[in-house]
C-alpha cells in the first residue's frame, strides 16, 4: 500500500479529496489527515507516509513551507500541491522544493489519480530508504516489550540494515541515522522534566563503531528513564488522556493536541500512550468512536453518515473501512445482524 497523509485547514475539501483517494483504491491509501502544516510535520514524522498531498495557504505553516522542510530534511517523500492560486512565483518555489505535481482546484478525481500514478516513478528513489525508516517506526513502537538484550539486538540490525544504503540521493545514510537519534532523543527529552538529561555526544557519521556506541548510549539512557515512566504519575496522565477521548472523542483530535494537553512531546505521549495501552493513539482513538458509532448505528432514525459525523469521522469511506477492520463487517452489515 501507498500510504498517504492530506494537509488541507478546510473541512469540506480535505474530505473531499480523502474520499477521492478513497475511490482511486489501486494501492493508495490514506494514512493521516491534517489540519494544518504543523500538524502535517508532526504527523509525517509518526507516520512516515510516502507521499504528501498538501494546500499552499494553511495556519501556522503554509504548505511550501512544509514542502521546503521535507526537502531540506532529506525526507524520503514525494509531495503534490493541491492549490487554488494559478500563481507562478508560487510554482517556481514548488520545483525549488522538488514538488511532484502542481495541481489547481477545483480538481477532478481523474487529475489526481493520474498525478498520484505519476508520483509512483519518483517513489522509486525513495524505497530503500523507506524500508529503514519503517524499520525505525517499528522498532519505537513495540520498543516497550522486549527486554533489554532483544531491544539491542534490534538496535544493532537496523544499524547494519542503514550501513548498507544505497540510494541515488546523496547523504541518505546520515539523513536516516540523524531522523533516528532525533526520534529516540525526542523520545528520551520528551518529558519536560527530562530536559536536564545528559546525552551522549553525537559522532560523525562515518565511523560505524562509533555510531553503535553512540545508539547504544541513547538506548540506555532511555531504558533507564523509561523505568521510570511506570510511576503512578505517568500512569495518570495516560488515564486523564484516555478519560478525555472518552468526553470528547467527537472532536477532531489528534497525537499533537493530547501531547500538548499532556504537556508532553507528541514522539514521548505517543511512546507512553502505547505502552500503558497496548495501542497506539490514533488506533485506540477509533476503536471508542466506533464502539460509540454501533450505538448510534442500532437506532432507526440515524443514517450510517450521519453516525459517522457524530462521532468524529470526516468522511463516510474513511467510518466505513474502520469500521469494517475493526469489526469485519460493514455499518450495514452490522445494523442488518442487529435486525435492523
Amino acid at each position: 500500500m501507498v500510504q498517504i497523509v492530506v494537509a488541507e485547514d478546510e473541512l469540506w475539501l480535505r474530505s473531499e479529496l480523502v474520499e477521492m483517494i478513497e475511490q482511486i483504491g489501486e494501492g493508495f491509501e490514506i494514512a493521516g489527515e491534517a489540519v494544518d502544516g504543523e500538524d502535517a510535520w508532526n504527523m509525517i514524522h509518526e507516520l512516515w507516509p510516502s507521499i504528501l498531498v498538501t494546500d499552499i495557504r494553511m495556519p501556522r505553516r503554509g504548505g511550501l513551507e512544509l514542502i521546503r522542510d521535507i526537502e531540506e530534511a532529506g525526507l524520503p517523500i514525494v509531495s503534490i500541491i493541491v492549490s487554488g492560486y494559478d500563481d507562478f512565483s508560487y510554482a517556481q518555489q514548488a520545483v525549488r522544493y522538488g514538488v511532484s505535481e502542481y495541481l489547481l482546484k477545483p480538481l477532478s478525481k481523474d487529475e489526481l489519480k493520474e498525478a498520484l500514478h505519476r508520483s509512483l516513478n519518483r517513489m522509486s528513489m525513495f524505497k530503500e530508504m523507506q524500508g529503514c525508516l519503517k524499520q525505525i517506526v517499528s522498532f519505537l513502537e513495540q520498543l516497550h516489550e522486549w527486554e533489554a538484550k532483544k531491544r539491542l539486538s534490534k538496535l544493532t540490525g537496523i544499524l547494519s540494515e542503514i550501513r548498507i544504503l544505497q540510494s541515488a540521493r546523496p547523504g541518505t545514510r546520515r539523513t536516516v541515522l540523524e531522523i533516528f537519534a532525533g526520534k529516540l532523543t525526542e523520545l528520551i527529552k520528551g518529558n519536560k522534566e527530562s530536559e536536564s538529561v545528559e546525552l551522549p555526544i553525537r559522532p560523525a557519521w562515518d565511523n560505524h563503531d562509533e555510531i553503535v556506541r553512540y545508539f547504544q548510549s541513547l538506548l540506555e539512557t532511555l531504558t533507564l528513564q523509561s523505568k521510570q515512566s511506570t510511576s503512578a504519575e505517568i500512569r495518570s496522565v495516560i488515564r486523564k488522556a484516555t478519560e478525555y477521548i472518552e468526553r470528547q472523542y467527537m472532536q477532531q483530535l489528534t497525537l499533537v493536541k493530547m501531547a500538548q494537553l499532556a504537556n508532553l512531546s507528541p514522539s514521548y505521549f505517543g511512546y507512553l500512550f502505547k505502552q500503558h495501552t497496548g495501542q497506539s493513539f490514533v488506533n485506540y482513538l477509533n476503536g471508542v468512536r466506533i464502539q460509540k458509532a454501533k450505538a448510534l448505528l442500532m437506532e432507526d432514525d440515524i443514517k450510517v453518515y450521519e453516525a459517522a459525523e457524530m462521532v468524529g469521522f470526516i468522511s463516510l469511506p474513511y467510518f466505513n473501512r474502520v469500521f469494517k477492520s475493526l469489526t469485519d463487517m460493514t455499518p450495514n452489515d452490522f445494523r442488518k445482524g442487529m435486525g435492523l
